[in-house]
């Protein structure tokens, strides 16, 4: 897609260069050749230089983006670029003098300005530079060796070796264009797969949700936001009820599959896209919620805990309840005694620590002071 996207960018230009020139030369030549022969040449390349505008104009329109859109418009391409290249060639039979030196000069001069000028814009699509530049190399070269004397003759070759020199150039182009194409594949390959690789170690192994690196980066990019937009931004930290007495009762691998359900129950518990849950350690877990008070973090905790009630996990060696349940300890950037980062964890600390000592199973939210209130 990227070759003849190129191409196409670079039609507009071609095609006014190719108008301009070809009128160019029918003024030249008005006197010398036959004017019905002269306008009707004009008139073919004008409705060629039409068509191919038309094209352009269909392609823009289009957008293509996949892979038959990219054949369709490639052969569009082509057919553009020979019919452009014949109608150049007939030049090379209906103006050509058959007994003014100096025009014949020009028209061979003027085609093989053509020829050299397709390289760039055709060279990148496969075949349509031959297309173009052999259809108009050698009508000339005929006509020139047809004359028969010797500077016809030679110059009839030079043609030939031109024309021919243009091909092998245009192929350079075109492998140079190919090389390039491939290296900027590998080269996104390459960064998708990296960013792939950072997106990796940002989630943790187990249960798929963000882990401390990550919650680690978006904590101190959230904390900038909110310091710049005026906006709280507050912080949950959870825990599992006993969990080592689940992993002795139920085994580890019933542990792992408890961590992989509460997890993703607590991911799909947030509804914004700026929220944020990540396990930062083995049974614990963050949640960070941008532009969030207090109160507001106190209800999501609430809808938090009661979704993994729902999922009614046993946990028979819990002396708090027969099943799997959470604590939580919930702080804010809008505390007075919370003015940095790592304040706002240690109040989320204390007040969990505080949901666990007063039974478990609840919300403890941080007061304004560095005291907690039960919720």
């Amino acid at each position: 897609m990227p070759q003849i996207a190129q191409s196409f960018r670079q039609l507009p230009i071609s095609l006014i260069v190719n108008l301009a020139i070809g009128l160019i030369l029918a003024a030249v030549l008005w006197n010398a050749v036959p004017t019905p022969v002269l306008l009707t040449w004009s008139g073919l390349l004008i409705a060629v230089t039409g068509a191919r505008f038309l094209s352009l104009r269909a392609f823009r329109n289009a957008t293509p983006r996949s892979e038959s859109d990219l054949v369709f418009w490639t052969k569009y391409f082509l057919a553009g670029a020979c019919a452009a290249g014949a109608v150049w060639g007939l030049s090379g039979i209906l103006l050509f003098h058959p007994s003014s030196f100096p025009h014949q000069v020009v028209l061979a001069f003027v085609l093989g300005g053509m020829v050299a000028g397709a390289v760039p814009l055709l060279s990148p699509v496969s075949h349509a530079y031959w297309c173009f530049a052999i259809p108009v190399v050698a009508p000339i070269s005929i006509q020139m060796m047809w004359v028969g004397d010797r500077i016809h003759l030679v110059m009839g070759l030079m043609m030939v070796i031109f024309g021919l020199a243009m091909l092998a150039t245009s192929a350079q182009v075109h492998r140079l264009f190919r090389d390039a194409e491939k290296l900027r594949r590998e080269l996104y390959s390459s960064i998708e797969v990296e960013q792939a690789l950072e997106y990796l170690v940002r989630l943790d192994s187990l249960t798929g949700i963000p882990n401390r690196r990550l919650f680690e980066e978006e904590l101190s990019k959230e904390w900038a936001r909110a310091k710049r937009d005026h906006a709280p931004l507050s912080l949950i930290m959870a825990d599992i009820d006993h969990f080592k007495e689940y992993n002795d009762h139920y085994g580890h691998p019933a542990g792992d599959l408890c961590l992989v359900d509460v997890a993703q129950a607590m991911h799909h518990a947030l509804s914004r896209p700026g929220d944020v849950v990540a396990r930062i350690g083995g049974e614990e877990f963050a949640f960070l919620l941008p532009e969030t008070d207090l109160s507001g973090a106190i209800s999501v905790a609430e809808q938090i805990r009661e979704r993994i009630l729902a999922l009614n996990l046993p946990h028979e060696a819990s002396p708090v309840a027969s099943h799997v349940t959470l604590s939580f300890g919930v702080s804010s950037s809008e505390l007075a005694c919370v003015s940095l980062p790592a304040e706002l964890i240690r109040t989320s600390d204390i007040a969990l620590y505080e949901a666990k000592r007063c039974g478990r199973n609840q919300i403890v939210a941080a007061q304004k002071t560095s005291s907690v209130l039960v919720a």
